[in-house]
């Protein structure tokens, strides 16, 4: 399917994220801080970035800029368990926003939603 990169700094969130996410057949790395994720998302190259806002090392919204700017302006779905950040415009740079949930439907609903596009691309390309 897409390799995607999920990054979140709570274990217990991130087994179960990427667990779910696994079941579509993605390929899923994993980062637990802001300077984790550019690194691995250079070196990785995902077609989505799961990304929550509260990291250790950096504030979300500096994590997106630099991930779109330095590593291949891959998809971002921001999931975080604050809806105030929906209205920072400076996450506006993201192609989907999804409240933290113990479950995780919505967010595997826009990781499909978002890799759409990246997908009929994908087959576009392996057809010519």
């Amino acid at each position: 399917m897409a390799k995607l990169l999920l990054v979140e700094d709570e274990p217990a969130h991130f087994d179960l994220y990427k667990r779910f996410l696994a079941e579509d057949g993605h390929e899923i790395m994993g980062a637990q801080c802001g300077e984790e994720a550019i690194d691995v998302a250079k070196r990785f190259c995902p077609s989505v970035v799961v990304l929550d806002l509260v990291l250790p090392d950096m504030d979300g919204t500096e994590a997106i800029s630099r991930l779109l700017c330095e590593c291949g302006q891959p998809k971002i779905v921001i999931n975080t368990g604050y809806e105030s950040f929906r209205y920072n415009f400076k996450c506006w740079g993201a192609d989907a926003f999804v409240v933290k949930s113990s479950d995780p439907s919505e967010l595997r609903a826009k990781v499909r939603q978002v890799l759409k596009p990246v997908l009929k691309k994908g087959v576009r390309a392996e057809r010519n």
